[in-house]
């Protein structure tokens, strides 16, 4: 389908506002810890970030959404808003709930305009790539019972509908625009992602240290290939799941890929000096 027509702005929203399902974060059916998996959840050090990010998300995102004069997309994006709204009331609600300490960080509100939607967007693909690896790497080790993961299952396929609008919202903008010749847009979208991880890194200098040896002990001799190889696994798996005539992220999982089939031709190590995710 070609981007920047009006048969491709109808089915990137209508998938978008059509997969959207209510719930309130309370009523879903959180399973009870014992002592061993509540000190393993609490040990995991990114609540603080995580809440205090989807906060700010949900506040933005609603105010972009009243910014855009297409009824079309003014209604996806609301929808968005709605969706990661209620991502900072469910990571309210599991901190609360479990006992996490997890303050909420005094993150600078981010203007409502297309720039900034368009840093969280291109923010969002690398971050939820990220979250796709960890999600893989917790179930495959059983970290927590599937009953909880069962839930965080649906959170990232809200953060994977996310992304996939984002990108075609993106291309539909760039088209009409007259950008949307293949190396003006890559170098775009890799500016970018440049701006969104600085951001990230601002916003993450504020937020507790991260205990490295509790992350070390959480996920074991996890190399970056291991990481790598479950976050494409992950990623695929839910990119599936779309419309094949909607544009997918292309930039991060590309550069996941050429990252693991370098690491994958590098020669073998001994265990001792094998290399780690974290160190």
């Amino acid at each position: 389908m070609k981007p920047g027509t009006s048969q491709h702005r109808d089915l990137f929203c209508r998938t978008f506002v059509e997969t959207h399902v209510r719930f309130e974060p309370e009523a879903l059916p959180w399973p009870e810890l014992d002592g061993r998996l509540l000190e393993r959840l609490r040990a995991f050090p990114f609540w603080s970030y995580a809440r205090s990010i989807e906060h700010r998300a949900g506040r933005m995102v609603s105010a972009f959404a009243q910014t855009i004069t297409d009824p079309v997309i003014r209604e996806a994006v609301a929808v968005q808003g709605i969706e990661e709204t209620r991502h900072g009331r469910l990571m309210a609600h599991v901190t609360e709930r479990y006992g996490i300490a997890a303050p909420l960080l005094p993150l600078p509100d981010l203007p409502a305009v297309a720039d900034d939607f368009l840093i969280f967007g291109f923010g969002e693909c690398t971050d939820s790539f990220i979250g796709f690896g960890g999600f893989a790497i917790a179930r495959r080790k059983r970290l927590f019972p599937e009953s909880l993961l069962s839930i965080f299952e649906n959170v990232l396929w809200e953060e994977a509908r996310h992304i996939v609008f984002f990108i075609n919202w993106w291309r539909y903008q760039e088209a009409l625009a007259g950008r949307d010749g293949l190396w003006t847009r890559t170098l775009d979208a890799l500016r970018y992602h440049v701006r969104a991880i600085s951001g990230t890194a601002q916003d993450a200098s504020i937020a507790p240290p991260i205990d490295l040896a509790t992350i070390r002990g959480l996920m074991g001799d996890l190399s970056p290939a291991d990481f790598l190889a479950a976050a494409l696994a992950e990623n695929q798996r839910l990119m599936d799941r779309f419309d094949r005539r909607l544009i997918r992220p292309f930039i991060v999982p590309t550069l996941a890929q050429v990252a693991l089939i370098g690491l994958q031709l590098l020669p073998p190590r001994t265990a001792s000096a094998a290399p780690r995710l974290v160190a």
